[in-house]
């Protein structure tokens, strides 16, 4: 089973609306350990990432490697700041790994559950940190966020038969692309088989 592990990466400061999600993603798993690695994060607590961290172009690209970092050390759920639960994960912890897909293409990585060691996130491990490396200028395979986040998920996790993809409305209820016109409360009220909503807050994006 996955353990009972509710992990995020976030910067030193955060918003007041940042941390009520949490707060109440924590309220809703009693007696798991809620784990929160905060700016300046402790590089030896992640030996196989930290001597890249000073390729990160934003700080959404650091907490990419610290998840998959974490999860392959120790598993758990890990769950991105912008993410807003609606419901607890308990029922998905007896898979070997899950995630969501976002629309037929992407399996984005804001929320990713698995257990410690599975091959599903040393291999996405792996290939972010070998994208990081490499000097590619292609946006989808190489060095950027993209490339190392989101696009190493959905280069590895679909097609596995370890892995659960969950269907858009489990995770990502609203696409990026109308989330300008998204009423957030309506949202949850209409969407009552979500686990949660994940709200693009787009961090990934250099200042």
């Amino acid at each position: 089973m996955i353990s009972r592990r509710l992990i995020r990466s976030v910067p030193e400061h955060t918003s007041d609306q940042v941390e009520q999600w949490w707060t109440e993603a924590c309220a809703m798993h009693p007696g798991w350990e809620h784990v929160t690695y905060r700016d300046p994060i402790d590089p030896d607590l992640f030996p196989i990432t930290s001597p890249h961290w000073h390729r990160c172009t934003s700080g959404a690209q650091l907490a990419g490697l610290v998840r998959l970092e974490a999860l392959a050390q120790g598993g758990g759920v890990w769950l991105d700041s912008d993410v807003e639960l609606y419901r607890p994960l308990t029922p998905l912890l007896g898979v070997a790994a899950f995630a969501g897909w976002e629309d037929h293409e992407v399996v984005p990585d804001a929320v990713l559950g698995a257990t410690a060691g599975h091959p599903a996130i040393a291999a996405c491990l792996g290939l972010a940190i070998e994208r990081l490396l490499s000097g590619s200028t292609d946006w989808r395979t190489g060095p950027g966020a993209w490339g190392t986040g989101p696009g190493v998920t959905t280069t590895i996790l679909p097609g596995r038969d370890d892995v659960l993809l969950l269907p858009p409305g489990s995770f990502y209820p609203v696409h990026y692309s109308q989330k300008k016109r998204a009423d957030w409360a309506a949202v949850r009220k209409e969407t009552p088989w979500a686990f949660g909503a994940h709200h693009w807050d787009a961090s990934w994006v250099p200042a």
